[in-house]
């Protein structure tokens, strides 16, 4: 009996010692180490002190991988300065409209029927690119290639009479603009193909119905569709007249599916102000059109206006001119975001927009 009960202590006993013992894991757990309490009581260092005492090579441990950091990300941001320094440069390496005319000409010298082609960058969203359109009168008309019109009035109409005048008018002044004018019998040759090649329609309210039946398909994929919000549909002699006028000295331009528009401004034979009020009047285009709202929105005439030129001072040579406002400029600059001038073989220049705005 005393045998067997000492042999179960003694297995008991090598039993415990092959345990683990539960607290001392969880004693460890609260140990404090020593290099915490050593850091203890010391200042924080300063990021200027710690980039000073990394650069000579004092720091160890925590400190030092601190110190690396803040030096990274210093780098960091020294890298993007030097990047804003570049764009600011470039944005610099712009110029005047008069400077960039002298470089143009001096390479289209033997070419002064050559173009003008302004390029503008806007702010237009794709979404809004195709309402993106407009007509501009040109204070002096850059085209020297005419066009051909045709209208469609009633034979014998006063609408018809009033269109033979202002081509008769046309002919004597020396234009190149033709008016082709006929009536129903026209529609079928435009269906046929017996006319001339054209680049305008101009159609009176009476045959557009049948217009429409004959030609929609035909011209509407190239935009020629007459339009009453166009100015392409008159109702009598008076509307006919104007429309002519329109067509003579006016010139529709359009934005691309990303708001970049590109037109002919002038001839490498215009002289500075001739150039200057073209470009000028060519953005005044653009800006209102973007200003009065692309998505079918309504806005007021006195928010179109606060886009526009509304200081008038006086050049050297005492001529009014219209400048904008700081707030019209700001405005301003919000759609029109860049301005390059090329012509048709020459370099692409881009202008200051404070000079040209």
């Amino acid at each position: 009996m005393s045998v067997s009960m000492s042999w179960g202590v003694s297995a008991l006993a090598r039993m415990r010692g092959a345990l683990r013992v539960p607290h001392v894991g969880a004693r460890r757990l609260h140990i404090t180490p020593v290099t915490e309490s050593k850091n203890r009581g010391r200042a924080r260092k300063s990021p200027k002190t710690l980039l000073r005492l990394y650069a000579e090579g004092k720091l160890k441990g925590s400190e030092a991988v601190k110190a690396a950091a803040l030096l990274e990300a210093q780098n960091a941001e020294q890298a993007g300065t030097v990047k804003e320094t570049a764009a600011e440069e470039e944005v610099s390496d712009t110029l005047s409209l008069s400077d960039a005319r002298h470089v143009i000409r001096s390479v289209e010298a033997a070419r002064p029927r050559n173009a003008y082609e302004l390029h503008v960058v806007t702010s237009v969203p794709p979404n809004q690119t195709n309402a993106f359109r407009g007509r501009i009168s040109f204070p002096k008309d850059p085209r020297i290639k005419g066009e051909t019109v045709l209208v469609f009035a009633e034979q014998g109409s006063e609408t018809a009479d009033a269109a033979q005048q202002a081509a008769a008018q046309l002919e004597a002044s020396g234009s190149s603009m033709r008016l082709v004018i006929g009536g129903n019998d026209m529609i079928a040759d435009t269906v046929a193909g017996r006319v001339p090649s054209f680049s305008r329609v101009l159609c009176t309210s009476g045959l557009l119905p049948s217009m429409s039946r004959s030609l929609a398909r035909a011209l509407g994929p190239k935009g020629l569709m007459p339009s009453a919000k166009r100015g392409t549909v008159v109702d009598d002699a008076e509307g006919m007249q104007q429309a002519i006028e329109q067509l003579v000295t006016g010139v529709d331009w359009r934005g691309d599916r990303v708001g970049v528009v590109r037109a002919a401004v002038g001839r490498i034979s215009f002289s500075d102000a001739e150039l200057r009020a073209n470009v000028q009047a060519f953005l005044d285009a653009i800006i209102t059109k973007a200003a009065s709202g692309l998505a079918g929105t309504k806005v007021s005439a006195n928010v179109v206006a606060s886009y526009l030129r509304d200081t008038s001072s006086k050049d050297a040579q005492g001529n009014m001119i219209q400048r904008r406002s700081p707030g019209s400029m700001k405005k301003a600059l919000s759609i029109v975001q860049q301005v390059h001038l090329s012509s048709t073989q020459g370099p692409g220049i881009r202008l200051r927009l404070d000079d040209v705005l």
